[in-house]
């Protein structure tokens, strides 16, 4: 998508979406993904398009068939909602599934091919125990590094972990910076009645909790209360080329490897900054903060972390600004200057997976036709990371009164590169049995009840055939204390053994543990220090 790309404009005619929550009639009504399904048919109540206009049917959706058994996904909501008979097909891009059925809701109508398209975003996770929604998402995750123990949660938490290395906070500061960051996004989801989580979490009661382990650690450092709940929710938009208020700007997809230990950082995502400059492109916007005042940003931030990392790639602010942007209502409170995840992002409103980027476009529509906004960003991430979406929503005329100059963008992040078929353990030890690496970064699972450690990850860079791959280890938790410490280039060794292969003597496996202590202590002496 470019400049060489010229689509009809495409208006958004219609959004609806239900509450964001578990609809197993404890915390919402109890229904079954296809009644959710049939929820959305009300973004007809108000539409001046209607169901007998409707010229195709995009559902985005993680993996329905195994959250929720149900296959053949899109005919069947086509034919619930009344408009069977036309074009019907299912996106799964992982957890930015409604985005990117977003994006090709709108390429049926800005192509010329259709007049009328209905896109749904929908995901009934509760269908699912946590150990197994855990397993069905980590069917993401690359098979090498699954094995070891990488899940979706593991992946935030060494995104957390870079984060906390490149702004020089100590395990103490962490947990404070984390907590101030939990407090905001609950602060907005509160006011929000469609969201998950709609009670505040003061920075006083995240350490209380900490202190009484119902805040337990997690992946290290990320707590409990870091994480995203595990959400039901749908929302559904019309899109149409009949001129509406609202306009689709801006567009832009990208995909990163599959890889997480191939990646060249952590603490950016290359795929956003390039699907960022891809919608900015397309919306002529050589700077996004040429919306100063009248842009609402509404960014993936699963896990604490994310947020601030997705700021500076989105181009909002500036890399200096990367550790308080979120904490300076000046900057992005309500009446900043980008005010951003109003609604409580995804930690606080929920993240129903593949409904979550189409809730988010609801939720920007909305603000721009009640709440004064002119425009509104939204950003999606799918996968580990690498399946990311960024579209900009503007009201019509304020669209067609600024200045525009399509451009295609240019200076975009490089990507790692996945290690060769031929890279592998087996080769990497082949010759001696042995080898020296550098560390990289590491995180920790814990138990939720005992605390004690049960796996510990680490990246490991190795030399092979005169160049450096990186690769993912698991350990058994137990062994988490004599690893401690270690900081990125310190030196590694690598065995074959009998049994299997050694790090630092410490042998490689799976599932494991240990103890955590001190936690009212590093909790309570955190939080004074960057109070101080």
């Amino acid at each position: 998508m470019g400049i060489d790309f010229r689509p009809r404009q495409v208006y958004l005619a219609a959004s609806w979406m239900g509450p964001v929550g578990r609809y197993t009639g404890k915390d919402r009504e109890e229904l079954t993904f296809l009644e959710m399904a049939e929820q959305c048919g009300q973004v007809f109540t108000a539409s001046p398009v209607r169901r007998r206009h409707i010229d195709a049917v995009v559902v985005g959706s993680q993996n329905p068939a195994a959250f929720s058994g149900v296959d053949n996904t899109a005919a069947k909501i086509a034919g619930i909602l009344g408009v069977s008979g036309v074009k019907s097909v299912l996106i799964d891009t992982a957890s930015s599934s409604g985005a990117s059925a977003f994006e090709n809701a709108y390429l049926e109508v800005a192509s010329g091919r259709h007049d009328h398209v209905l896109a749904i975003g929908i995901q009934k996770m509760s269908d699912a125990s946590t150990l197994e929604a855990t397993r069905i998402i980590a069917g993401v995750i690359d098979r090498n590094e699954a094995e070891f123990g990488l899940t979706m949660p593991a992946c935030g938490a060494l995104v957390a972990r870079s984060l906390q290395l490149r702004l020089g906070l100590s395990d103490l500061e962490w947990s404070a910076y984390s907590a101030l960051l939990s407090q905001r996004s609950h602060r907005f989801s509160s006011q929000n009645p469609n969201a998950h989580l709609r009670q505040q979490l003061p920075v006083e009661e995240y350490f209380r909790q900490v202190a009484s382990g119902d805040n337990y650690r997690y992946w290290s450092p990320l707590r409990y209360h870091d994480y995203c709940p595990m959400s039901d929710g749908m929302a559904a938009v019309i899109l149409t080329s009949r001129p509406q208020d609202v306009l689709v700007a801006g567009l832009g997809s990208a995909t990163d490897i599959p890889t997480i230990a191939d990646r060249n950082y952590f603490h950016s995502f290359p795929a956003t900054v390039t699907a960022a400059g891809y919608t900015y492109g397309m919306a002529g916007l050589r700077d996004i903060r040429a919306l100063e005042g009248v842009l609402h940003v509404n960014m993936h931030d699963p896990f604490n972390g994310f947020g601030p990392i997705n700021l500076v790639d989105l181009g909002i602010v500036s890399r200096n600004r990367l550790f308080d942007a979120l904490l300076d209502d000046r900057l992005t409170g309500p009446d900043g200057l980008f005010p951003t995840n109003l609604t409580g992002g995804l930690k606080g409103r929920g993240h129903p997976l593949g409904a979550t980027g189409m809730i988010q476009v609801v939720e920007n529509h909305h603000l721009i036709r009640e709440a004064g906004f002119e425009a509104g960003l939204s950003h999606s991430i799918g996968g580990p990371i690498n399946n990311n979406v960024v579209i900009l929503l503007e009201r019509s005329d304020h669209y067609h009164n600024r200045p525009r100059e399509p451009y295609r963008p240019w200076g975009l992040p490089s990507l790692g590169q996945p290690k060769p078929k031929q890279v592998t353990i087996d080769a990497l030890l082949a010759e001696t049995g042995s080898c020296t690496g550098q560390f990289v970064c590491s995180t920790i699972r814990y138990h939720h009840k005992t605390g004690q450690p049960e796996v510990l990850l680490v990246v490991v860079a190795c030399r092979f055939l005169g160049r450096s791959y990186r690769f993912l280890f698991g350990l058994d938790g137990s062994h988490a204390s004599q690893l401690t410490g270690m900081v990125a280039g310190d030196e590694l060794a690598l065995e074959r053994q009998a049994a299997g292969m050694t790090l630092n003597r410490l042998p490689v496996r799976r599932l494991y543990q240990r103890t955590l202590q001190g936690v009212r202590e590093l909790a309570e002496s955190g939080w004074q220090r960057l109070k101080g």
